[in-house]
């Protein structure tokens, strides 16, 4: 169902499905053992497709949506650069085909075969693929992350659907309390960690703008991860500093004391430089206050510094986007992750989608092809990928870099090879079993209740 789904949204953007009768077009499947009649039916036409499926799942997955693509194609003359792909993680259908030795050619076919990906798309994941399978292989399977959720924010930003908490007076005054209960989270966690025989490799500050709770509040942290952790196993630790405004002399300054010894990688997100679509999002600085940030970091000794685009943001042209990137390659960050904009039901935007004007889905493809050009240009290479529901023209993000500062997290989380243990309210950990079975635990994700669980007490 969810890949029924997902095939009718991409050709149909922002549409309701419905099982049952009723709407502007009705899709019906009958299934007579193996085979399938397919039906498409609108209030002046009716298409009609039957087929058989096999015994292999997943092989029956991608005959029913080569099939119903081929019906959507044919009635709305469109394709898709990702045709039938459903799944977030594209470059894991790779993996099997490269530890197969196939050659470029051949998974270029097996891809706009099986899945009807474009020649553009299967170029880049392959590339993407075989960056990530460098960073894999020097993992050994003991290796794990350690992800410390933060999930509040000075203010919420229009396209935000995380779980995060806007520092009111009320979030404010839990501030100390959801740190203490943080530790008490990882003094259990590292006892895991033990059982388990996992080395942590990389660290992971996010979840909002960790630097909110206060430089105090992050040393205790620190305190407990250096005080419990074996230093030399960490590759990573990823500072998600994210808007200037929460970025401050005495934060830099801690974290550069770390940076000595650990490689600190220092995510400063400007989203664009466009200090009107700024206000529009709601974020409460300007392009000039990121330039300032940069400044900054790199006064203190940071050199993995990375830094998030949005592409295809409200209001927003080609030349707007352009400039973002150009502005952005000034400041010369260690990597650049790029987002193409997904109207998350959970986002302020999905309600006032109508009061803005957005690109094109054939712009937004237009402008990620130059995007991979220009950044290549300057020595950055794509080194991981991700997929989310209801993208703008259901595309990708893509994480890019200047050789060697490829983000170890970011390629872990993605290929869910090794535990992920999580902690913080909204936070979910990972762990991952013989025959790639992958179980996840969920902490709520409303602070007062995590803190209530976490210290035993009525917040």
């Amino acid at each position: 169902m969810y890949d029924f789904q997902h095939i009718i949204r991409a050709f149909y953007p922002g549409a309701e499905v419905k099982f049952g009768h009723g709407g502007d077009i009705h899709f019906e499947a009958y299934f007579e053992e193996t085979k399938v009649f397919l039906k498409f039916q609108t209030q002046d036409k009716i298409i009609q497709k039957d087929f058989v499926l096999v015994s292999d799942e997943h092989e029956s997955k991608r005959i029913f949506g080569r099939n119903l693509y081929d019906l959507l194609k044919q009635e709305t003359k469109r394709e898709l650069p990702w045709g039938i792909l459903t799944g977030i993680r594209p470059t894991k259908i790779l993996y099997p085909l490269l530890e197969q030795e196939l050659n470029d050619e051949q998974i270029y076919n097996f891809l706009q075969k099986e899945y009807y990906i474009s020649e553009k798309k299967s170029k880049l994941l392959l590339k993407v693929a075989k960056n990530e399978m460098n960073i894999l292989s020097k993992l050994e399977p003991s290796s794990a992350c350690l992800y410390i959720g933060i999930p509040i924010c000075p203010t919420r930003c229009l396209y935000c659907s995380f779980s995060c908490h806007e520092m009111t007076r009320q979030v404010k005054s839990l501030i100390g309390m959801y740190t203490d209960s943080l530790i008490c989270e990882l003094e259990k966690t590292y006892q895991k960690i033990k059982e388990s025989k996992n080395k942590i490799v990389a660290i992971y500050f996010g979840g909002g703008c960790p630097a909110v709770i206060g430089i105090e509040n992050i040393k205790k942290i620190f305190t407990s991860l250096f005080e419990n952790l074996e230093k030399d196993h960490i590759r990573e630790i990823t500072f998600e500093a994210g808007r200037p405004d929460t970025i401050g002399e005495k934060l830099l300054q801690y974290l550069a004391e770390i940076n000595h010894d650990l490689n600190v990688r220092f995510c400063i997100n400007p989203q664009t430089s466009n200090d009107n679509t700024l206000k529009i999002i709601g974020r409460n600085h300007t392009f000039e206050d990121i330039k300032r940030a940069f400044a900054q970091a790199y006064e203190y000794g940071f050199k993995n510094i990375n830094s998030d685009v949005i592409l295809g943001l409200p209001g927003e042209d080609e030349n707007d986007y352009k400039k973002t990137i150009e502005d952005v390659l000034k400041l010369s960050p260690a990597s650049i992750t790029i987002h193409t904009l997904s109207i998350k039901r959970a986002s302020l935007l999905r309600f006032k989608w109508n009061e803005y004007e957005f690109m094109d889905k054939e712009t937004v493809n237009n402008l990620l092809d130059w995007t991979q050009y220009i950044l290549e240009e300057h020595g950055y290479i794509p080194y991981y990928m991700y997929r989310q529901k209801n993208m703008i023209g259901n595309f990708e993000n893509v994480g890019y870099c200047k050789r060697g500062f490829e983000g170890l997290y970011n390629v872990m989380i993605m290929q869910e090879k090794h535990n992920i243990y999580a902690c913080g309210a909204k936070a979910v950990s990972k762990f991952v079993y013989e025959g790639d079975k992958i179980e996840r635990v969920f902490n709520p994700a409303d602070i007062k209740l995590y803190i209530s669980r976490m210290l035993n007490i009525e917040v």
